[in-house]
């Protein structure tokens, strides 16, 4: 019995030891091949002289034995605009890396683009060369690169933004009193994180509605597209007047518009055809402005799409809904409207006109307005919009010929899409008066063929206009 368990016991050990040594060999064979997690590494568009995030592949070894990488490198060598680190070792070339059997390695690949000297988009190319056992694996290294006009804590005297190289602002930038700041169409600012832009003076944005002007954070990457509070907010201050904003695109910040105008001496500003959305704040703040905006989507806010407090706005044809960002929405409504209070004075409301608008959203009460001394004497109106609030009669002295948002019922085509659906109840409830001011809606679509407009900023459209 005892030579039985003595057998057994030596089998066990020589088993160990035969296991062993498999795992201890070199798979030295051409049909001995690694595996990659990814073929390829790819960057989104990166602004040159600008690093770029890590990505990394993953090199598995599922052989019996070790791999011997000889080599790993990068095709252009010293030249190339990429740079990989492995096991601890930087590029552009490593050489003797062993990988167990059942084990792996993590390759992190990064890029830096030189200034290309163009105002388009290029194309930048690399290869990353894994040679082992007399075969070479390869990785596409890939990216696109844009030279920019970067900016950083300036204060700028009249000037114009063209639509060549994108303009790049950290910090803040500054426009100072009595200077205009004009941006053309087609131009694209990129503010990266708690950059504002501050306005004394007088912000002129003339998109088109071919080539608009898109103001966003500096992050291109996808995963950052529906990110909100990723740069800071556009401010107008005291000494700003006359601002202009056609055909713009302003998206993902802390706040769209902040106004911060003092008691008579409001802040003027139009907004037209363009869109405010996806903001960790507010879409406008306006202490004491005096807004006009019509054919503009303003949408999916944390806190309301139009604070106003004070002064004035005058809204046609808007598409005001909040739905919320991917982070959430505090409980604050679509539309707030109060008197302006300091400890010193009170400012009050001039007027809140708002005439074939969409105000709609998640909450059930998208609309509060906030009266002195809790009476119906503010100078407000809602007439001809589609609406989501709880109607009571003391609202008779603001709401004059709207329809109510039924949340069963579909309102626009899609999520994240403005057009109208073909049931939805926006579709010919606006009045032909407020229309013929703005006789074409954001998308140049004719709203006079009929006697019927749509409310928002959009007319609905199937070949033609349906009565």
């Amino acid at each position: 019995m005892k030579h039985f368990f003595f057998n057994i016991a030596l089998v066990f050990c020589l088993g160990c030891v035969f296991t062993s040594c498999q795992k201890d060999f070199y798979a030295t064979s051409n049909g001995d091949r690694l595996s990659l997690s990814d073929d390829s590494v790819r960057f989104d568009t990166l602004f040159t002289q600008k690093g770029s995030i890590t990505q990394c592949v993953k090199i598995i070894n599922n052989c019996k034995g070790i791999i011997k990488i000889n080599r790993i490198y990068l095709s252009k060598q010293k030249s190339s605009e990429f740079y990989f680190n492995v096991n601890g070792f930087q590029g552009p070339l490593v050489e003797n890396i062993d990988i167990d059997a059942g084990d792996s390695v993590f390759v992190f690949v990064q890029t830096k683009l030189g200034t290309q000297n163009v105002d388009t988009i290029l194309f930048h190319e690399d290869f990353l060369k894994i040679e082992y056992n007399s075969v070479c694996d390869s990785i596409i290294l890939c990216a696109w690169g844009q030279d920019v006009i970067n900016f950083k804590g300036e204060a700028l005297n009249t000037t114009t933004f063209t639509a060549g190289k994108p303009y790049v602002i950290y910090d803040s930038l500054i426009v100072n009193k009595g200077e205009t700041l004009t941006i053309e169409a087609g131009a694209r600012l990129y503010f990266h994180y708690n950059a504002n832009l501050f306005v004394r003076g007088t912000l002129k944005i003339q998109g088109t509605s071919d080539s608009p002007v898109n103001i966003s954070s500096d992050r291109l990457e996808q995963t950052y597209q529906l990110l909100p509070g990723q740069w800071g907010s556009i401010v107008f201050e005291p000494s700003s007047s006359n601002n202009e904003i056609s055909y713009t695109k302003i998206i993902n910040g802390t706040n769209g518009l902040v106004f911060h105008g003092q008691s008579g001496n409001d802040i003027a500003c139009e907004v037209a055809n363009s869109q405010i959305s996806n903001m960790s704040g507010y879409g406008i703040f306006a202490q004491n402005a005096a807004i006009e905006c019509y054919n503009s989507i303003l949408a999916n806010c944390e806190y309301s799409i139009v604070n106003m407090q004070g002064g004035s706005f005058h809204s046609v044809h808007n598409t005001i809904y909040n739905e919320g960002t991917p982070q959430g929405r505090k409980y604050y409504p679509s539309v707030s409207i109060s008197n302006y209070k300091t400890d010193t004075t009170t400012t009050l409301i001039k007027k809140a006109e708002f005439y074939n608008t969409i105000i709609a959203g998640s909450m059930s009460n998208e609309i509060t307005i906030t009266a002195e001394n809790g009476d119906n004497s503010m100078p407000c109106v809602f007439q001809n919009c589609l609406l989501r609030d709880t109607y009571t009669k003391a609202d008779s002295t603001y709401y004059i010929d709207n329809v109510f948002y039924d949340r069963e019922k579909t309102l626009f085509t899609q999520p994240g899409v403005y057009t109208l659906d073909s049931l939805s109840q926006a579709i010919n409830i606006g009045k032909l008066e407020f229309a013929s001011s703005h006789p074409t809606d954001l998308l140049t679509h004719s709203r006079t063929t009929d006697d019927k407009p749509d409310a928002g900023a959009i007319e609905y459209y199937y070949e033609e206009k349906k009565d």
